[in-house]
């Protein structure tokens, strides 16, 4: 019967173990998972803002409004209700509406450079997943950014 006893305890500290490394496993995932859509988000960021930047019409056609621009100077937010105003927030946005592959495949088309036609077509995929709304909350922090800077 002692015997009998021993191996089952044997049994539950083999279970317990198991559970522990699967834990580790699936904790592990979890932070990987996070911490690389984050960083693909803010890659994404870095490209609007990038764009945006070398866009002197659309900036131009941003400060023309005058809630925007009192907002790009003093920090105080637009009257009008953007979605988000804050470079964390717009990337807790972005990766919210792409998936890590998404942000992946356009992080590696960007990196490699784009022509015209295909940095038409990165826009087209952005616009396909967002509001008017929340295109221009994307480029007045994008904007923000830019003047930080």
């Amino acid at each position: 019967m002692n015997e009998l006893s021993h191996y089952i305890a044997g049994d539950e500290v083999i279970k317990w173990w198991l559970s522990v490394v699967l834990m580790f496993f699936i904790t592990s995932g979890v932070i990987v998972y996070v911490f690389t859509l984050d960083y693909a988000s803010e890659k994404a960021m870095i490209e609007i803002t990038k764009e945006l930047k070398s866009n002197e019409d659309e900036i131009t056609k941003l400060l023309e409004d005058p809630e925007i621009r009192k907002y790009i100077e003093t920090g105080q937010p637009p009257k009008q209700k953007l979605p988000f105003t804050t470079k964390d927030d717009a990337v807790q946005f972005i990766s919210e509406r792409y998936s890590v592959q998404e942000l992946a495949g356009i992080r590696e088309k960007v990196s490699k450079g784009l022509n015209e036609d295909e940095k038409q077509a990165v826009y087209e995929k952005l616009l396909e997943k967002v509001t008017d709304n929340e295109l221009m909350a994307l480029k007045v922090v994008a904007l923000k950014e830019i003047k930080k800077k």
